[in-house]
């Protein structure tokens, strides 16, 4: 092996797998083995990519691996930790990490057991479909013992993932914090995009043509965020003390969903502290603004 790559296993072979394969196959600074319970799928994604290859059998992708990546889903990491555990006869000077952001380092205990360095390495990036890849600049929360934290910075390198560095994230409230703040702005964000599409579909817009308008509009307004910041992304009835204009939006949307009205008035009064920090509300505006929130289509009282 030539001096400064690293030997990495990567057992699984979906979303995941995929996306740090191709990422470490463009580094060039990594000797990477795919392993899946499904040979044929870690062949296919092996194929192609340089300093790459797929093994049949498990046990053999980890045999000679310094650094152990389980790319599988959360409720399959600890029992396949379990049961990687015999297969070598030491695991002193190994790195195990898994992928699972909502969770530590405890589901690898059995490899720890065992003398593994374990930790996390959790891309912030949407992979699940098999079609996501890791853009460079991408996040990721790491967390583990010393040599775990090193091998996942240096995978991170490699991959051209920057890791988050806030010691609040390894504790169970800012792992679950941390995953809230991803399902936020990932799930939540392709519910409220349905939501959007599905008023246009209903108003007779072509689905495709709705789904290219909504997906255009929100990607200007995340783009928009990473150059002016939150408060200076904001638009919209809110930021412009539109009261009549939220009005009727919050009427329309209690008549056709009101789930999604729900939603767009807790939305809304999240965004009215950053309208007032922006210099967009003054304080009778905001108040203004907070009363209509608070009440229903009918003048009820909601929250």
């Amino acid at each position: 092996m030539k001096a400064g790559t690293i030997a990495v296993a990567i057992v699984g072979a979906g979303g995941l797998a995929r996306a740090m394969a191709k990422a470490l196959s463009r580094s060039g600074g990594a000797v990477v083995t795919i392993a899946s319970r499904r040979p044929a799928a870690a062949a296919r994604l092996a194929h192609g990519l340089r300093k790459t290859t797929a093994s049949r059998k498990i046990e053999d992708a980890i045999a000679g691996a310094r650094v152990v990546l389980l790319a599988v889903s959360d409720r399959a990491i600890a029992p396949l930790a379990a049961e990687l555990s015999p297969l070598r006869r030491s695991w002193r000077g190994v790195v195990v990490l898994h992928a699972a952001g909502a969770h530590g380092p405890a589901l690898l205990a059995p490899l720890r057991a065992r003398g593994a360095a374990t930790g996390v390495l959790h891309p912030l990036a949407v992979l699940g479909s098999g079609r996501g890849v890791l853009t460079t600049g991408a996040y990721a929360r790491i967390e583990g013992a010393p040599a775990a934290l090193a091998a996942a910075r240096r995978l991170c390198a490699l991959a051209g993932l920057v890791p988050l560095r806030a010691s609040g994230l390894s504790t169970p409230s800012g792992r679950a914090s941390y995953h809230a703040a991803a399902s936020l702005a990932s799930n939540d964000v392709v519910a409220l995009l349905a939501a959007a599409h599905d008023l246009l579909v209903r108003k007779g817009v072509k689905a495709r043509d709705a789904r290219n308008a909504l997906a255009h509009l929100a990607s200007g307004a995340i783009a928009t965020v990473r150059v002016a910041g939150l408060g200076g992304a904001l638009t919209g009835p809110v930021a412009r003390n539109d009261v009549g204009t939220l009005s009727a939006q919050l009427a329309v949307l209690s008549a056709l969903d009101p789930a999604a009205a729900a939603a767009h008035r807790a939305l809304s009064l999240r965004l009215i502290p950053w309208a007032e920090a922006a210099g967009r509300l003054d304080k009778p505006a905001a108040r203004s603004l907070r009363r209509v929130l608070a009440r229903g289509p009918g003048g009820s009282r909601t929250v």
